[in-house]
C-alpha cells in the first residue's frame, strides 16, 4: 500500500493537562454523606463532603466562599442556585466553580455513576473555563455552563460626610 497515513491534529487525551489533575469534588449537602462519596472515592476521586468541614445548617455562602478558597469544584443538586442574588454573588466574589447536577429522580447510586462516568469531562470542563463559573451535567455527562449567569459584587456604598449624621462634629 503506498497510500499515507494521515495524522490526527487532535492532541492526545493522555497529554491534556485536565486529565493528570482532576479537581477536588466538593458534595454540597443535598448530596448527602456517604453513598455518592464513597462510590467516588473508591473510582479513585478525591472528595470533600459538606459537613466535614461545615455545620450541616451553614448557609449556601458559607461552603461556596470555602469551595472558592481551596480551588474546588462544587457539585449540587440546587439548580435554583442559579438565579438567588446572595449565592450568584458569593459565587462571582469567592471565584467559586459550581456544578448543578441536573437528574431529575435520580437516586444517589444514579448520580454517583453519572459523576464516575462524567469525570472526564468534569476535569476537562473545569480547567478550560475560568472562575467563576456556574454549569451544569445532564444524565448524558455533557457539561455545560448556564449562560449569562453574572451578577455585579456590590460593594459597600461610600460614607457621603456631607449627608447628615455628622451633627456636632465641628470641622
Amino acid at each position: 500500500m503506498s497510500a499515507k497515513q494521515r495524522k490526527s491534529k487532535k492532541r492526545s487525551d493522555a497529554n491534556s493537562d485536565w486529565q493528570r489533575e482532576e479537581p477536588i469534588l466538593f458534595l454540597d449537602r443535598n448530596l448527602g454523606k456517604h453513598i455518592i462519596a464513597d462510590r467516588l472515592r473508591s473510582a479513585g476521586m478525591k472528595v470533600e463532603v459538606h459537613d466535614e468541614h461545615l455545620p450541616p445548617d451553614a448557609p449556601d455562602e458559607d461552603w461556596i466562599a470555602l469551595v472558592g478558597r481551596m480551588g474546588w469544584v462544587a457539585l449540587t443538586k440546587d439548580k435554583n442556585i442559579r438565579y438567588r442574588t446572595a449565592e450568584l454573588e458569593s459565587i462571582m466574589r469567592n471565584a467559586a466553580r459550581v456544578i448543578v447536577i441536573r437528574a431529575r429522580n435520580a437516586t444517589g447510586s444514579d448520580i454517583a455513576e453519572l459523576l464516575v462516568k462524567g469525570r472526564h469531562r468534569i476535569a476537562r470542563f473545569a480547567a478550560r473555563t475560568p472562575a467563576p463559573f456556574v454549569a451544569a451535567i445532564d444524565r448524558s455527562g455533557i457539561v455545560r455552563a448556564y449562560p449569562n449567569i453574572q451578577v455585579s459584587v456590590r460593594e459597600p456604598a461610600p460614607v457621603n460626610p456631607g449627608a447628615g449624621g455628622n451633627a456636632g462634629i465641628e470641622s
